[in-house]
Formats: structure tokens, sequence, C-alpha cells
């Protein structure tokens, strides 16, 4: 463990003091009659004193965290109970029990913080990726070494083997493998070489790269991932919000509890002590620490969970969505085939199109681009984009269209396709509103796909829906190469939109997967939204409720399964909680509980949940539970007690 990870926060610090001089003036007070029994006056001030200087603090706490909100506002429910009893203590001059009580829970309170640091310590890594420093080039190539902070966009730098890399940058010159574990989960290293994009975060493994700075450290990947966590781990989810309302009821409750147990024994210790085991720490951490331990195994994973309520909701899902282009299929569309018309030269109309498709992100852009790389393009203007459905412009004069064929024909356009049951995709290009050009492109599926429904099937999802704008036998094709028997082609952005609409109409919950680019109104419209490849994709991260970093769609179901686990922990954090604090309070009530051993029993209650929901941070996909039942399948085969194993 890092000398960095031992160190005590500065506050807490500030706690361990008043804790110490607390302790000196209790422990005075309770010597003092002892050595000088007439000096009992001075020994009374003295544990006052010492019971003032610990409580204080506390009374401070919860006058600042009333408006509190998240995370943050569990302190406020559990101090106001500790302000309660020691107010009781105080008023009935039990001054030293009082101080003893104060200390056992301040101690306590400064463990349980150093217990839940599971987005602490995840935050901590992305700051410390943050704050590394860089090797600047100046115009003369010599290095300058500077904080990653400080580089400009257009900055070059150098990036040595074991380097972070210290901003998101474009490589210029060099060729190397880079490890993106620290960003994306993903164990195994990807290559760079010129002209590839890398992130802050990610560490340079073999070999010397310069590169030119893209982004800012305000506006990298990194940082983004960073505030993404810090505003989940503020947010509410549902079920924490529903322990607020009975909060509520739960003081009065209590303090009339207090109140009867006093009036009936005249024993002011066991109230006191029925208001000490009673702090609610079981109940308000339950949902809190939950969701602190998931959401940091959810990052450490490279899945990023926007809010705690998309957490929880996962749970409900039954039904899976997916986009085709970029999610299902690998979103590296080829050109496959070009059909010219009108006498057109086939360089002439692939120049054309791309000239048009040149500020686009569509994949259909990209594919076109690429097979017109080595071209001269003309110049274009007043280019305007359809989204998803065709870009027009006007180039030499003419008017020039290039998209869909439905689109074209909504333009007047006569259109003359390639066959309709060839399982490409047909992008039409026309001059002037006669067709000049078609061009089939073809799409491959990802290697995991299939093994990403059937991990879907295996937690109890067995509704899929593929929504597509591209044609029929294209999405055909791959619809019966991974098992989905339910899909809609040639949809519109706006379709898609219909098509979710109407599944949550049928009492569907609905989670849509897409690549971020052209799918936000869809994933905006489903009950949960997961953006792919969310790694340099700013659309990804700003319009999904979850972005997965990577492209890897197994990841879909750890997400579901550990939206299960979570909720699962929660509820029994509650029941232990809630039958702990029934048990003490009849404990306490019967005289067998002191305020002290009240403190240490309500120490005990709260470790227990903060313990219980730790057992999320160890959650690693369904990697290892798969592998476990597959041998168990196995060894069933072997002893022929078993049916073939669904799983690959």
């Amino acid at each position: 463990m890092s000398q960095e990870s031992l160190s005590i926060p500065e506050e807490m610090q500030g706690r361990l003091r008043l804790v110490f001089i607390s302790s000196a003036f209790l422990l005075t007070g309770l010597i003092l009659p002892w050595l000088r029994p007439d000096q009992a006056a001075l020994a009374h001030m003295l544990a006052l004193i010492g019971a003032v200087v610990i409580a204080a603090p506390i009374l401070i706490d919860v006058l600042g965290s009333i408006r509190t909100s998240g995370f943050a506002a569990t302190q406020f429910y559990m101090d106001q109970y500790v302000v309660l009893a020691l107010a009781a203590t105080l008023a009935t001059g039990k001054y030293v029990t009082g101080g003893i009580v104060a200390i056992i829970l301040v101690l306590g309170q400064m463990l349980e913080e150093r217990t839940v640091l599971g987005v602490e310590s995840a935050l901590a890594r992305l700051r410390k990726l943050s704050e590394v420093r860089a090797r600047r080039l100046r115009a003369d190539g010599t290095e300058e070494e500077v904080d990653a902070a400080d580089l400009k966009i257009g900055d070059r730098v150098r990036i040595r083997p074991g380097d972070y890399v210290p901003t998101d940058s474009v490589v210029i010159s060099g060729h190397s493998q880079l490890d993106q574990a620290n960003i994306t989960g993903e164990s195994l290293p990807v290559d760079a070489a010129e002209g590839a994009e890398i992130f802050a975060g990610t560490t340079n493994l073999t070999g010397l790269l310069e590169a030119r700075v893209k982004k800012e450290a305000g506006d990298t990947v990194v940082a983004k991932v960073q505030q993404i966590i810090e505003e989940a781990k503020e947010s509410e989810a549902p079920i924490i919000r529903m322990a607020e309302d009975y909060a509520r009821y739960y003081t009065p409750l209590i303090i009339l509890i207090a109140a009867c147990v006093f009036f009936f024994t005249r024993d002011v210790d066991r109230a006191i002590a029925v208001l000490i085991v009673s702090i609610p720490c079981a109940f308000v951490l339950a949902s809190p620490s939950a969701m602190v331990g998931a959401i940091s195994s959810a990052s450490r994973l490279g899945m990023l969970v926007k809010s705690t309520r998309n957490l929880e909701l996962g749970r409900h899902i039954d039904t899976v969505v997916f986009d085709k282009t970029g999610t299902l299929t690998q979103g590296v569309l080829r050109i496959e085939q070009i059909r010219t018309h009108q006498g057109w030269p086939e360089q002439e109309a692939l120049a054309l199109a791309s000239a048009l498709e040149q500020h686009s992100n569509h994949p259909v852009a990209k594919a076109i681009r690429e097979a017109a790389r080595a071209l001269h393009l003309p110049d274009v203007h007043d280019l305007s984009e359809a989204s998803g459905r065709g870009v027009t412009a006007t180039v030499d004069g003419r008017t020039v269209l290039v998209g869909r064929q439905s689109w074209l024909e909504e333009q007047g356009i006569a259109i003359e396709g390639l066959p309709t049951d060839q399982p490409l995709s047909l992008i039409h290009l026309a001059v002037d509103g006669r067709q000049v050009a078609t061009f089939g492109l073809a799409d491959q599926l990802r290697p995991e796909t299939a093994e990403a429904l059937e991990r879907l099937r295996y937690i109890g999802i067995d509704r899929f829906v593929m929504l597509t704008g591209d044609r029929t036998p294209v999405a055909e094709a791959i619809a019966e190469r991974v098992g989905i028997s339910d899909f809609r082609a040639e949809c519109l952005p706006e379709d898609k939109q219909i098509e979710i609409a109407k599944l949550k109409d049928a009492g569907c919950k609905v989670l849509v997967v897409g690549d971020g680019l052209n799918d936000a109104p869809a994933l905006a419209a489903g009950d949960l939204g997961v953006a792919m490849g969310a790694l340099g994709n700013d659309v990804a991260v700003n319009t999904a409720d979850v972005a997965l970093m990577t492209n890897d769609l197994r990841r879909l179901a750890d997400l579901l399964e550990l939206s299960h686990r979570t909720v699962g922990i929660i509820n029994q954090n509650l029941l232990c909680g809630f039958g702990l604090i029934v048990v003490a309070i009849v404990l306490s009530t019967a005289g067998f509980v002191s305020p002290i051993l009240a403190a240490f029993f309500h120490e005990f209650s709260a470790f227990f949940v903060i313990f219980n929901s730790a057992r999320l941070m160890r959650f690693d996909g369904l990697d290892e539970e798969l592998a476990e039942e597959e041998v168990t399948i196995e060894q069933d085969l072997a002893a022929g007690t078993a049916p073939a194993p669904a799983l690959s």
C-alpha cells in the first residue's frame, strides 16, 4: 500500500487532536476526585470542558450538513442523534459518560470514513493521472518539463516508455503500445502509431512517441470521467430518497420511546442508551455505502454510471434495444461495390461523395472518406446535413446530394439501386436531380456479440430488439447471425424513438444501447441509455446514462448484474440494521446496555453495513462466475447428468 493511501486527511487529524484534548480533560476529571476528594467541583468542571470540546465540532457538523444532499447528507442524519444523546448527558451532569460516548462515536465515524473509500480511491487515482508531468518540446527540439495542466492545444510532447500520457493527443511520430486499463478497465494493450489518438491517463509501454496536444487538461477524457464519478457519488437513488422520507418519522418515534423509558424506569442512563443505540447509522449508510462500492466497481470495469438512480434502475430492465452500426457491428464500414450512372467515372463520383462527407462522423462518411483518401476533393459550399439521412451541398455550381434512397426519393430523384437481396448498405449520389452513383458498403459483426447476448440471457434478459436505419436484407442478415428475432429496418432517428416508446407503453423496461454518435434521441428515449466506446467520444460521455469506455458488449450483463447485487446488498443492510436497532433498544430498555456500551453497539451495526457493502468492490463481472459454472457443467457432463452448456 502506498504512503499516499495511508495518509490521514487534515480534517481527520484535527478531529484526532480534539479527541486527545478531550480525553485529557475527561481523564483528569475522572482521576482528580480520587487524588483530591475536596476538589470535586474542579473535577466536575474539567469533565464538562472535555465533553464540550468533543461535542462542539459534532454540533457544528450538524448545523453545516442540514442542507447537504446525496452521500454527504448521511452525516446529518447520524449526528443529530449524537447531539440528542450528548444533550441528555450534559443536562443530567453525566459529563464523563457523555464525553466518553462522544469520543467513541467520533472515532467510529473516522473509521467509517476511512473504510468507505471506494469512490474516493477511484477519484484519487484519476487525480493522480491528471497531475502528471509532461515533456514539452520547444521549437529547437529540446525538452522542458511542465505540469500537464500547463499544456496548450498544439503543443508537442515527448512520451517515453513508462510515462503516463499527459493529455489527449495525436501521435505525430513513433510506434508503441499503450495500457488503457486505468481508464477502460481493459487489460490488453493497444497499438499507437502515427495519426493515432491517445488519451490522458493511459501508460506508454514500449516505444518513444511524439504527439501533438489535442485537448487541454480540463477537457480530457480522464477529467470528464473524474467529474462524472464525483457527480454520481453525490446523486441520490430513489431508494435513498425513500429512506430519507421515512427519517422524518423516525426521530420523533425514538424521542418518544426514550421519554417513555425514562418515565417508567426513572433511569436516565437507560433513556440515553436508547438514544445512542437508535442512531440510524445502519439505515443511513445502507444505501449510500452500497452505491459507493458499486460506482467504484463500475468505474474500475470501465463503466461510467452518471447517477446512482441509473444503477438502481438496471435491476428492472427486461428488454434490450440495440442499434446495429457501431454497436452490434464494429462500425467500420468498407465500400465493397460501386455502380456509376450517366457515364460518370467511378473515381470522380467517389471524390464528390467524399467532399460532402468530410465533416461528418457517421460510419458511412468515414468509409467513403477512407476509400477516397488519395483523391483530390473539390470545394464544397452551403453544406447541410439531414441527421441519419444524407448530406446536400453546392459543388462548382451544381447541387449534390449523397444519402439514403428514401431521402433522395423525397427530393424527387429516381433511384436505381443494386439488387435488393444483397446484404449491403446502399448510399446514393445525385447531381442536379439525377443519380450518378451507388455505393455498397459492408460492416463486420463484433466477435463478442453472440456471447454478450448469451450473458444477458444468463441473467434473465430474453427480449432483444435491433433498430437500424439500414436496409431490410442487411438487418435480417445481422439479426440472424446474432440470434435476434425482433428487428426493425430503415428506421430514422425519430422512428427509433417511436419504437422505443411503443415498448415502454407495453410495459417493458427498456435499455437502449448505441454508439453515442447518432443515437442520442434513442438513448434518451429508453429507461436506461448506454453508450459504447466512450473513450474519446464526447457525445457518448455527455448523452448517455451509462457510458462504456470500451466497445465490449459483454459489459452490459456486468452492469445489470451489478445493479441486482447492489439492490440486494441494500436490502440486506436495511433488514439487518433494523434488526440490530430493535434488539439494542430492547436491551437498553431492560437495563442491560449502558450508554458507553450502547456507543460500541452502535458502531458494530455501522461497521456491519459498511463491510457488507464493501463486498461490491470485489465485483469483477460475470467472467469468474461463468467460468465456475462451465467447470461444474463439464463435471456433470463427465458424470452424464447435465445437458450441453449454452455458453461458448
